[in-house]
């Protein structure tokens, strides 16, 4: 029964983060590089809890680390545009 609780947390994980990457291209959002980073940390951070607390299921942890990674990463090269007004 983790297992399948596990599988839905991590598909609603990868839905917001879309949804956060879609926002950020359609620019219905604009959050600064830092922001983006912070919110790769959390979710790598949540990704070594479910690690460290189910222990049959480390791969639902670390797929959820790597998710944050990749956020983490695109904040690093995220630069906010000049406002020119």
């Amino acid at each position: 029964m983790a297992s399948l609780g596990l599988l839905i947390l991590t598909v609603l994980i990868l839905f917001v983060i879309l949804l956060f990457y879609v926002g950020i291209i359609l620019n219905f959002i604009r959050p600064s590089a830092i922001q983006i980073q912070v919110l790769g940390v959390h979710i790598s951070l949540f990704g070594v809890t479910v690690v460290l607390a189910f222990n049959g299921y480390a791969g639902f942890g670390f797929f959820i680390g790597l998710i944050g990674l990749v956020t983490g990463v695109f904040g690093s090269f995220w630069r906010t545009p000049n406002k020119s007004d």
